[in-house]
């Protein structure tokens, strides 16, 4: 009888069960009440809750949690087998179980000078071959010896790509180029299918002395092709020379698909190669960089590739109960699941991080924004929040109005910068201290002000300005020492493994995004259908969609774009 109510017992306490009992008693107790003022518990509370790795530093203070709620989440990550399946991810197992590939962009950073874990070796030696095929390139255009197919040395590089291919780069480079004086070559970025990215820079640059970088994993995303194939044709026509000349001087691929940019007509030489195990939301490092080593010089790339390798070891080696990806991850997946806030806010208090907040869109809602778990059963709970945001100081005039008054519960990650680097009279260096001071002290008090609300009102101000902020919106602070390459490249490589931790926990394959490939397939129909190509059958018809198509037919009835669409479409 005890044997039997034991093993009862023993059901009824999972991590999970022991979990939601905490989060119904916490749902009690407001951030005010676990912040306490300035007792000597809630100091010691705020200390157990800092943790700081190099020069990064994660306040989870301001989180509707307690030292029990993370001991809690840390045994629930070791029932779901965190350890072991971080294990398994950098042995190269197999975790993408969709499509039957290892997840390996951790070996596109590991350096030749450390031992890889085992089953990591050919990997990571593939990844380091590239990455000197990727220097030689970089270092031919800083010497100005790349020229063009006219002779004349190369100035500007166009990245076109998209997604995984576009967010990271461009980010990179809006974070570490801000000062012109810090860049090797002017890069610009080509994303959007419609052209309105490529426009302006084909009035604006010089067709002679402009290298255009594809990078697309696939090489068959449509919204690249489109773009190359426009690009190419304005090189050919500025420069008077057929398009597979051009091919040969000015257009490098990047892809894991060699043969695919072979028959583009790109040259070996001009060819960068990744492996189909680093998605492209995790292709940053991989030779997707080139263009930010073309722009900033191999220093920089190398250490944004060791900020990130540095994480790496962290995670793989840390206790989970220090162990900030987990820990960021642990208390994500409280938030969404347990507290049930479906939306979660990430707050850049620094210009040159604008680019985040959609960086962190991709990677976690494309990764673990899923309902069906590993086994095929629908999952039974919220999993990734809602991911958005804007740079702080400017969301400060525009959204938090509702954040602190409306009637929404969210959760926030704001991210600031301790100090920025000098090399200005000391005029303009005091100004600057100043402006960096006053962005500090307003991410400091909105992050108190999300948690406390009307509590954060100072005694001397109350009677004398409106009240009725809610409060009680659990946030965290990642604060860097500075904004360098090594900082972004651990801080994203932190929110890398973040993902990873709560896919672990939700039961979910993060590497893989079967939810995106529907809506490619009916647009390729519908553009045959907009083409002209009226034997396109599979469409599904829908009343609303055909008066759209309709209207669209009126407004483009213009013989000569008539006649140059039937043209483009039997051209290609």
């Amino acid at each position: 009888m005890n044997a039997h109510l034991n093993a009862v017992n023993s059901r009824l306490y999972t991590p999970l069960n022991a979990l939601q009992t905490h989060a119904e008693h916490l749902q009690a107790h407001t951030l005010s009440d676990l912040i306490g003022g300035d007792s000597a518990p809630a100091r010691e509370r705020s200390r157990a809750l800092a943790f700081t790795f190099n020069t990064l530093h994660l306040d989870l203070s301001k989180q509707r949690v307690t030292q029990e709620t993370l001991s809690l989440l840390t045994d629930w990550a070791h029932s779901c087998g965190v350890e072991e399946q971080r294990n398994a991810l950098f042995a190269g197992a197999k975790v993408n179980i969709s499509e039957q590939r290892a997840a390996l962009h951790m070996a596109a950073r590991w350096p030749a000078s450390a031992v890889p874990p085992k089953g990591m070796e050919d990997a990571a030696a593939f990844c380091q071959h590239q990455r000197l095929r990727l220097a030689e390139m970089v270092e031919r255009l800083h010497q100005g010896e790349w020229f063009g197919a006219t002779g004349e040395t190369i100035t500007d590089v166009v990245h076109i790509g998209v997604g995984g291919s576009d967010l990271g780069p461009k980010m990179i480079s809006e974070t570490l180029a801000s000062r012109p004086s810090q860049t090797r070559i002017n890069l610009h970025y080509v994303s959007s299918m419609d052209g309105a990215q490529l426009l302006p820079l084909m009035e604006s640059l010089n067709p002679a002395t402009t290298l255009l970088v594809l990078a697309s994993k696939s090489f068959t995303t449509a919204d690249t092709q489109f773009n190359v194939r426009t690009a190419l044709a304005w090189l050919s026509d500025g420069l008077e020379i057929d398009t597979p000349t051009v091919c040969r001087h000015q257009l490098v691929g990047v892809s894991s698909k060699p043969e695919k940019m072979t028959d583009l007509g790109i040259p070996d030489a001009h060819q960068l190669v990744f492996k189909d195990w680093i998605g492209g939301r995790f292709s940053l490092w991989s030779p997707i960089g080139v263009s930010v080593a073309m722009q900033l010089g191999m220093a920089s790339f190398n250490a944004l590739l060791e900020g990130a390798h540095a994480m790496d070891r962290h995670f793989l080696e840390a206790p989970l109960s220090e162990n900030m990806p987990t820990l960021m991850a642990l208390v994500g997946a409280w938030n969404c699941q347990f507290l049930n806030i479906s939306t979660h806010a990430v707050l850049p208090y620094d210009g040159r991080l604008k680019s985040l907040p959609a960086y962190l869109q991709q990677l976690e809602m494309e990764s673990n924004g899923k309902s069906v778990r590993l086994d095929g059963c629908s999952v039974t709970h919220a999993t990734c929040p809602i991911i958005w945001g804007d740079v702080g100081p400017n969301a400060q005039h525009a959204f938090y109005q509702l954040l602190h008054q409306g009637g929404h519960t969210v959760s926030a990650d704001f991210v600031a910068v301790a100090e920025r680097e000098g090399g200005f009279s000391d005029n303009v260096q005091a100004s600057l201290v100043a402006q960096e001071q006053l962005t500090l002290a307003n991410c400091l008090a909105q992050a108190q002000l999300f948690a406390l609300g009307d509590d954060a009102i100072p005694q001397g101000l109350r009677g004398h300005m409106a009240q009725g902020y809610r409060g009680n919106q659990p946030n965290s602070l990642l604060l860097l020492k500075q904004l360098d390459a090594w900082s972004i490249g651990a801080l994203l490589a932190l929110y890398e493994h973040k993902v990873f931790v709560q896919s672990v926990l939700w039961s979910l394959n993060p590497f893989d995004q079967p939810g995106v490939e529907l809506g490619k397939k009916l647009a390729n129909s519908l553009y045959n259908t907009l083409a002209g190509d009226d034997s396109e059958q599979d469409v599904v018809q829908d009343p609303s969609t055909e008066q759209l198509l309709l209207k669209i037919a009126e407004w483009r009835q213009s013989p000569s774009h008539s006649s140059l669409s039937t043209h483009y479409w039997k051209q290609n």
